[in-house]
């Protein structure tokens, strides 16, 4: 099970009342208000906030003989957790695509969108930490990037001719933000250790593989997967963690990162009819209603489900 905290959001910037307030498979579409699973006439609807938060208990997991553990060690466990918090709104109030009369995928939402919920998102976790807001950043820059299109979730391939100048300006108001907080960090006597460009573009991967590993739960279904390029420690040294599902949901990982083998994971879901919406009042209405439900899967070096024990032994 996991929890991990989250970045108190004013209810003046969610927009709601209080009462409001209170590519891994094709079947799934990761990138909108919610992480989407068709399973025959149902969709599985995992928040994006919930998935960010796995990435979190991920982080704080981090570390064993073989993998050192990223430094500076809460502002990294802060951006894993907090890296998608934009989104929250849109879990409050969630919209469906006028064209389909469906849940926004990460293939429809308008780039404009997108952009306004990562920019939220970023100076939310700056105002809090700067260190994590760096990275987060670094990590909403990396989802433009045309050379990583293969990477699940949103990404530059979405993006349409006609969004190339908005986009071209986001990121460079991304740069200079970027420029601005490595400047101030490297004047702070303790973190300047960890902003030299190396230490951060270390740390951006690990965040990365750790955004990849929580998507890998929760999209569906689980296959064979590689998350390539891992630092393993402060040496320049990297490893491509392969993935198999086995049996009863538990998951071999390996070379195994954590320090605790297995690892229990809980994810929470909602589950609603797989079918057009008349509106989004109509489809806010059914997901609402939906109960939560739990699905869990166990993470392990060998594959065998043991007592817990070190991750190296």
């Amino acid at each position: 099970m996991y929890l991990v905290s989250r970045l108190a959001i004013p209810a003046a910037e969610t927009g709601a009342s209080p009462q409001q307030a209170s590519s891994l498979g094709p079947a799934a579409n990761e990138g909108s208000a919610m992480i989407i699973q068709e399973q025959g006439d149902q969709l599985i609807l995992i928040r994006q906030t919930d998935h960010a938060m796995l990435s979190g208990f991920f982080a704080r997991a981090l570390g064993n003989r073989v993998f050192s553990r990223p430094e500076p060690f809460e502002s990294f466990c802060l951006a894993a957790a907090e890296h998608d918090n934009g989104w929250n709104e849109w879990e409050l109030l969630p919209q469906i695509d006028p064209r389909t009369f469906t849940p926004y995928n990460f293939m429809s939402i308008p780039t404009e969108e997108h952009i306004a919920l990562y920019q939220r998102g970023i100076e939310r976790v700056v105002r809090v930490d700067h260190y994590a807001g760096l990275l987060v950043s670094m990590h909403c820059a990396g989802l433009y990037d045309r050379t990583r299109a293969t990477m699940p979730g949103f990404s530059a391939k979405y993006v349409k001719s006609n969004e190339s100048p908005l986009v071209t300006d986001f990121l460079q108001r991304l740069r200079l933000q970027q420029l601005r907080l490595k400047v101030d960090l490297r004047a702070d006597p303790i973190l300047k250790a960890y902003s030299d460009d190396h230490t951060l573009q270390a740390n951006l991967q690990r965040l990365e593989a750790l955004d990849r590993l929580s998507l890998y739960f929760c999209l569906a279904p689980l296959d064979g997967y590689t998350i390539d390029t891992v630092p393993v420690n402060g040496n320049g040294s990297e490893a491509d963690w392969d993935l198999q599902p086995g049996e009863n949901n538990l998951v071999t990982l390996k070379p195994y990162p954590f320090q605790k083998d297995p690892l229990d994971i809980s994810i929470l879901a909602r589950r609603v009819p797989k079918r057009p919406y008349a509106d989004e009042h109509e489809f806010q209405k059914i997901l609402a209603q939906a109960p939560y439900f739990a699905l869990n899967f166990t993470l392990s070096a060998d594959g065998v489900r043991i007592n817990s024990r070190s991750a190296v032994a």
